[in-house]
């Protein structure tokens, strides 16, 4: 039976540095633009696209995964998965984690503070709840992709092929894919707050994967950027 698991060495400079300048380019490039101009019609256009259906799941789901962003549970879910995960023996992986979480949320701080987008309104979109601070980038986005998409990483790299290493993707994946269209259709966040939160996220998922990288291969130096067998 094979137990397969996937070891990866860090990227090389300049593949890193293209990536994260194409990345946080993105990302500044749409800031610049909701500065200019913080309402877009292609924001309108495509909330009230989404919010047409209000259908039964969409509200469950906005109500079972829009917490997940907001503090203390925000707090208190990834503490015990990074305990989780030290627990398992996975050490340096639990520090990475922690690096992700705490990281992507000083990124938004930091932006937060430098663009005072407005939230969406209710005379052009339903809003389910007002919020007293800044739209953009979504912080819900921003942090499961940088957190969640590490936790991916973790297990891809760590789990052997089964339903373990398959279910953890699946959750850390389709609550990143999710978390965008739940804070779109709750109306807290106009999409462009959404893609920023995604192209923000994958520079600092980017970022902690690169360390974990780093620290892994000089544990492991024959590590590779392919599977290995045993």
């Amino acid at each position: 039976m094979s137990t397969a698991r996937h070891t990866l060495r860090p990227l090389p400079l300049g593949p890193l540095l293209l990536a994260l300048l194409g990345l946080l380019g993105a990302f500044v490039g749409l800031a610049v633009l909701i500065v200019a101009q913080p309402v877009l019609p292609v924001d309108v256009a495509v909330e009230q696209a989404v919010q047409r259906p209000q259908a039964a799941w969409l509200n469950t789901l906005d109500g079972a995964i829009g917490w997940l962003g907001f503090p203390p549970g925000s707090i208190i879910v990834d503490g015990l998965i990074v305990l989780g995960v030290f627990l398992s023996g996975r050490r340096w992986g639990a520090v990475c984690a922690a690096l992700a979480a705490a990281g992507s949320a000083g990124a938004w701080f930091l932006v937060l503070a430098l663009v005072h987008r407005p939230r969406p309104t209710p005379d052009l979109v339903r809003v389910t709840a007002e919020i007293g601070y800044g739209s953009f980038p979504s912080g819900h986005v921003l942090n499961l992709t940088a957190f969640y998409g590490f936790l991916a990483v973790l297990a891809w790299t760590t789990l052997a092929p089964g339903w373990p290493r398959r279910l953890a993707l699946l959750v850390c994946l389709g609550l990143i894919a999710l978390i965008g269209l739940v804070r779109i259709y709750s109306g807290e966040h106009w999409p462009t707050d959404v893609l920023g939160g995604y192209l923000l996220g994958a520079a600092c998922l980017l970022l902690v994967s690169q360390i974990y990288f780093t620290g892994t291969s000089r544990a492991r130096p024959t590590s590779a950027w392919h599977s290995n067998t045993s």
